[in-house]
This record gives C-alpha cells, structure tokens and sequence, in this order.
C-alpha cells in the first residue's frame, strides 16, 4: 500500500462540501467587473445588479462538477505527454511569482532581472526530481505591463517542459495564450496538449476582483487549465477554526471551477490553495503554520472526494535565509503534501512568504522532493516473506551485505542522497573538503549550468513573439533585454 494521510472522515468531507454549496447557492460571489458579472448572468448564473453578486444554484453547480475533468496531462513544448495530474499522483515544481532574489554569490537579497531568470530556468531545468517548472519570480528589467508574458517566454525559450504560470493583469491571458500557440498547430491543438497551468486567485472572501475574474474566462476559452488558488488568512479574512476554513476555501474554489466550467464545459481546473494563519502579534501571515498545513491536507481530501486534482503552495518557507527553520519548514511541507496526494505542489526554491526565491534553496529542495517521494512509494513483499532464510543466512554470516537478496534490492529500497545531503562523518566531511552548504549548493548549480543542453528557438520564432511583444507593450519604444 502507498503512505497516505487523512484529517476528516468521509462524512465530515460531505458536510464540508454540502455548506460549501448551500453558501454558493445564497451569499454567491461577488463579481468586481460589470462586463464579467453581465457575460455569467448571460450563461445562466443567477446575479443581483444591485450588488453585483452572482449566486450559484445547485444544479448548476452539479453541472459543473460533472463536466471537470479528474485528470489533467501536460504536455512539453514540443507537444509530448510529460505528467499527469490524477488521483494521489504527486508532482513538485518551483514556486511561482517572488518579487525578489536571494543573491547566491553575495548573499544579499535584490530585484531580479532577466539574466537571473534565464539561469533560474536552465538550473530547474537540470534537476533531477521536480516535475516540471513554474515562472518562479518577476524581472524588473521589462515593462511590467508585459513581465508575465515575458517570463513565460523565457522558460518557453530554454526548457521544454511545462509550465506553471499566470497573468498579472485582466488584460494578459489572450498574449499568454498567443505566445503558446507558436508552438503548436492551433488554438485547438493548444487546448488538446496544454503545456502549461495559470493560477487564479479570488479576492477572499467570495469575491472576484477585475483581474481574476477576467483570467477565469479567458482561460477557459483559450482551454487553458487552471488552478485556482485562494490566499485565506486563518483568523482575519477566514475563520479560525479548520473546519470552518475549509468550508469558505471549498466555496470560493467551487465558484471558480463553476464559472469555468459555464464559459467551456470541460476547462481542466484545480482544487488550489495558498492559505495562511494570521500572526495576531506580528500581523504576518505564515504559510507553513501548522494550522495552513493541515488546511492544505484537509482540502486535499475533499478535492479527491470531488475527483478533482489538487495544487497547493508547500515545501516552502518563511524563512528569510537558508537556515534550519527553512528545512524545517519545507521537510514538513514536502513530506505532508506527499502523504495527502496533493497532485501539484508549488514552494520548492521560495522564502519570506513566497516573496523571495533562491537558487540555493532550490537545489536543496530537489533532494528534500526526493525524500518525500520515495517516503510514499509502495511498500511491497520482495522475496522478503517468509523471512526465515534471510534470518539464518543473517546468524551465520554476522551480516547481509554480501547477501543475493541485498545485492538485487538495495539499489532502489537504500536511497542514497545526491550532493546536498551531507552522510560523511567529521572525519570524511574534513578528507572531502569540509564543504558548506553553500558551496555544495554552487557546485550543484554549475553542474546544472554547464550540462544544460536544451535546443534553441529558432531565431524567426524569436523575432515573431518579440514583434508579439512590442505591439502589445504600453511603452511602443520599449527596448527589450537580449539574451542568448
């Protein structure tokens, strides 16, 4: 059987998920945008022009959640199957949308450029057991009227596979849209092989501001999947109590989901969260307190009971360095997400509440993802039982190490860490160069630099996306940064 971990019974779950439905159906959503809030009521939802709030009625809501799909496949740039979101299938990507970087040569955190985030991608791209990789922060080099586009684009120009993005305006999803249909045949072959998913974030609670509103429908008619992800804060904009969270995070994602699925039936959407507790002395707000992770593994639960997949912001920190409260945190995180099945866990690389990303952290995630997934892989009867004759062979030989059962089987049941896990002891730590976190986190990052081999684009792909670009910047003169 796999490792799992369950937080609510199966009648809690439906409790859950009836309140959250019984809330859609009289307080509604909120629709902060008059052309958005006309366009739903034109498909069908019930909504108050007075207030401009929409309300959801079950069948609708039935409606809905029958036309979701349960299972979701990216594709890579080049259009091949490259993972699937299904059932307690676990997948890690970097975390998404850092306004600034953690310096890994002087140590000081800054805006980021596009250089950085060119060699953010080509070290993703290089590491061994994250799945596929997300627009992990925002250069300030560029307009920003264009920096989510731009970062797309870039992961596009310098690895082939799959993306976790989002626009940052109303306005951004259709030039999202565009950029991934170069390499495809058409919109339709776009919505046939997606190469990427958008996040969504409602405003809690229950509203949809301009923007998210907005991405929600050009998402869906692009047939761009998307997961939608609210940002509750236990005990200020959220109850306080999980059970009570739980039931305005179901609401708010089931909303999403609902209007999705109203604009084209069939929208691949996921049951997200980024949810957080409000510090009352500090006025912070921490995704890795207890509280949010057993939010997390409780939503997770109620998204297979709705045979949806899931996303959820972990293996994250807080921290605002590489220390050992960001092992700590993002231990637990990876460990939990991997025992609740959550298909999509965004948070390898970030620190200081999703604020800052660092490359370092990013290459000692990779190996914490690998302890997690290994942690839940099956455990099976390997010519282990009956136990009789490897117990006689232990007596006699004083060991198993030369043993035909541990020769076949220790390869895949002993995982042995790569370079960031420090096994030696003082004595092998010292004859191998007394190295540092930091600098085992260098000589991981200049391996992925130097092995990195991924084709270019063609340089007419290039000019046409940047003349995409220029025409559709706010600053017609923009000079954009080249790069190789």
């Amino acid at each position: 059987m796999r490792a799992r971990m369950e937080i609510l019974e199966t009648s809690l779950i439906e409790r859950i998920v009836d309140e959250a439905l019984s809330i859609l159906e009289t307080t509604g959503v909120l629709v902060e945008h008059d052309d958005a809030f006309d366009r739903l009521v034109v498909a069908g939802f019930t909504g108050t022009k007075d207030n401009r709030r929409i309300t959801f009625p079950r069948p609708i809501m039935e409606e809905a959640l029958a036309s979701a799909p349960s299972s979701l496949t990216l594709h890579d740039r080049d259009g091949n199957p490259h993972a699937t979101l299904s059932g307690d299938r676990v997948h890690f990507v970097p975390g998404s949308s850092a306004l600034r970087i953690l310096d890994r040569k002087t140590g000081e955190i800054r805006e980021p450029s596009s250089p950085d985030f060119v060699d953010y991608v080509k070290i993703a791209n290089g590491m061994k057991h994250l799945s596929y990789l997300s627009t992990a922060f925002i250069p300030k080099d560029v307009p920003q009227d264009i920096a989510d586009a731009w970062r797309l684009y870039m992961v596009l120009s310098y690895s082939k596979q799959p993306i976790v993005s989002g626009a940052f305006t109303a306005f951004g999803v259709p030039r999202m849209g565009q950029l991934m249909a170069y390499f495809r045949d058409d919109r339709q072959d776009l919505i046939d092989r997606p190469m990427s998913i958008f996040t969504c974030c409602p405003n809690t609670p229950l509203r949809w501001g301009e923007d998210p509103i907005s991405n929600i429908i050009d998402c869906a008619e692009w047939g761009i999947p998307m997961e939608i992800v609210p940002v509750l804060l236990l005990g200020m904009i959220s109850p306080s109590t999980t059970v009570g969270a739980l039931v305005l995070h179901t609401a708010e994602v089931l909303s999403g989901l609902a209007i999705a699925q109203r604009i084209r039936p069939g929208t691949p959407v996921l049951f997200g969260g980024a949810p957080a507790s409000f510090h009352m002395k500090l006025m912070t707000n921490p995704m890795t307190a207890v509280e949010a992770l057993q939010l997390y593994c409780g939503y997770a639960q109620i998204a297979d009971h709705l045979k949806i997949p899931s996303q959820a912001y972990m293996a994250l920190s807080d921290s605002k360095f590489n220390d050992s409260q960001a092992g700590l945190e993002t231990g637990m995180g990876a460990i939990l997400a991997s025992l609740a099945g959550i298909n999509s866990v965004s948070g390898p690389g970030m620190l200081d509440y999703v604020n800052c990303f660092s490359l370092e952290k990013l290459a000692f995630d990779d190996e914490v993802v690998a302890h997690a997934r290994r942690f839940i892989e099956p455990v099976e009867v390997k010519e282990d039982l009956p136990t009789q004759a490897l117990i006689d062979e232990l007596v006699r030989e004083k060991h198993l190490m030369m043993s035909e059962h541990t020769l076949e089987h220790w390869p895949e049941e002993l995982y042995i860490p790569g370079p960031m896990v420090d096994r030696t002891n003082w004595e092998q730590w010292e004859e191998h160069g007394s190295k540092t976190f930091k600098e085992r986190a260098a000589e991981v990052i200049d391996e992925c630099l130097e092995d990195y081999d991924v084709e270019p684009l063609d340089a007419a792909l290039h000019k046409e996306i940047r003349t995409l670009f220029a025409s559709t910047c706010s600053d017609k003169e923009v000079a954009l940064p080249e790069f190789e």
